[in-house]
């Protein structure tokens, strides 16, 4: 790893324990943290004809979290909720890896 690769991956380890949430896989167990990015276009779904729950991308750098997360898979956010996992981007470059997720509520219990 070049010394410019290894000053961001800690630069990045930083920020996410100072900005990150603390996230739960309810499957394996597994704690880690996450960046929570919020999908705002929630109205813009709902007059598309899409669901309009809550929709989120998680960005996690803890590559051994993320690879034990499948689709469908269900993960606990303190304070925030539990989320589905719908989709996966794994980009080699990139030292985070991206899961799109919806918001469960009391009507898909």
């Amino acid at each position: 790893m070049s010394l410019t690769r290894s000053i961001l991956a800690g630069a990045i380890a930083d920020r996410e324990m100072l900005f990150g949430d603390a996230v739960t896989n309810t499957r394996t167990g597994r704690k880690f943290f996450a960046e929570i990015q919020p999908i705002a276009d929630m109205e813009l779904n709902a007059a598309l004809g899409r669901d309009a729950r809550e929709a989120v991308t998680f960005h996690i750098r803890d590559k051994v979290a993320a690879a034990e997360i499948n689709l469908n898979d269900q993960i606990t956010v303190d304070g925030l909720g539990k989320f589905t996992i719908l989709r996966r981007s794994d980009n080699p470059i990139s030292s985070q890896v991206e899961f799109g997720a919806m918001k469960i509520t009391d009507k898909d219990k």
